[in-house]
């Protein structure tokens, strides 16, 4: 019965793209490590990715206006703060500013209010490693960000003032948040995926969890949420190793099936194109690029030419895909 419910699963998931092999491209940033990609809600979208520098004092951010074809640096070309090396995380508010948000690596978070021209230091965070972050959808003030030490710190001031869980929640539920997740129609929930403690669920802004996926010796490095908010994909994979998983819920994540076919090729983005009632599955990996579910087999994008994938992203009739170390690719599908 098991078997069939898994079958059944896998056949909902029957490609309805088709890689224009002579539409594939690099765009920008070659060579470099991409450790961030976001996009903002408007249209055409205006993209924005955060580079990992070998050194501190090299944090860059840049900006794309014509959906990742060109690409230039903000802040006058120079790193955001001269003790970051690496943005980790870029997230833009739906305030009246338009606020955009970035995470360092040992340097805390960063805001600006005039599209990325300037920042400035959140003082009021906790936490000097941010990992990812995401913005209020009904409450344009709130804002979440992951961090390794301190589980999810929250803000609903746009980033005035930041709480964190008291350290027993912490001791109790998890520490180290490496992405979440919000539900975009309700901004209250949010998911929690671990390093090694599997995935939490929150109803009230991160103030109790509850545990929903409990994956041992493993990374939940992604999540991707359908847009009607009551399907979830989660894609982990053992540190070091090749030993990957994905997980999927139809019930908002109250309960889960696995895929057993996946490609053990150290599993580590996900992003699902909907197309009426059928999706299609694309993943990223640390160890050999990036893979498509076709025909109930997955099948790797030999376009992308880089084994070690940072982000993907859907824009419409194309993915952009960050990698870390050959900069960004742009796919173009077609129906």
């Amino acid at each position: 019965m098991k078997k069939q419910i898994i079958i059944a699963l896998i056949l909902v998931f029957q490609y309805q793209a088709v890689i224009s092999q002579t539409d594939s491209l690099k765009f920008g940033l070659k060579q470099k490590i991409i450790r961030a990609l976001s996009k903002t809600k408007t249209s055409p979208p205006i993209f924005y990715a955060g580079l990992k520098g070998e050194k501190f004092g090299s944090a860059l951010v840049y900006k794309s206006e014509d959906s990742g074809k060109t690409w230039h640096p903000l802040n006058e070309g120079k790193p955001i703060s001269p003790y970051a090396a690496d943005i980790q995380a870029i997230a833009i508010a739906k305030d009246v500013n338009n606020s955009i948000y970035a995470g360092t690596w040992k340097d805390g978070l960063f805001k600006s209010l005039d599209k990325g021209k300037t920042w400035k230091k959140v003082l009021t965070m906790p936490s000097s490693d941010i990992r990812s972050i995401k913005t209020g959808i009904q409450n344009p003030l709130l804002v979440y960000a992951s961090s390794s030490s301190f589980g999810v710190i929250k803000s609903v001031d746009g980033g005035e003032t930041w709480k964190r869980n008291d350290p027993k929640t912490i001791e109790n539920t998890f520490k180290f948040a490496w992405s979440i997740e919000i539900n975009e129609k309700n901004d209250s929930i949010i998911f929690a995926q671990t390093y090694n403690r599997g995935v939490w669920k929150s109803t009230d802004q991160g103030n109790s969890w509850k545990q929903v996926l409990d994956i041992e010796d493993k990374v939940c490095w992604d999540m991707k949420i359908s847009e009607d908010s009551e399907s979830i994909w989660v894609v982990s994979s053992k540190s070091g190793d090749t030993l990957s998983s994905i997980h999927y819920s139809e019930d908002q994540g109250e309960t889960w099936k696995k895929i057993n076919n996946v490609p053990q090729i150290g599993v580590n983005q996900i992003n699902v194109l909907e197309q009426k009632d059928e999706k299609t599955i694309f993943i990223g990996s640390w160890k050999n690029g990036v893979f498509v579910l076709k025909n109930n087999k997955w099948e790797k994008i030999e376009n992308v030419d880089f084994n070690v994938i940072s982000e993907i992203l859907l824009n419409d009739d194309e993915l952009l895909i960050g990698s870390w170390g050959n900069g960004i690719y742009n796919i173009k599908l077609q129906e």
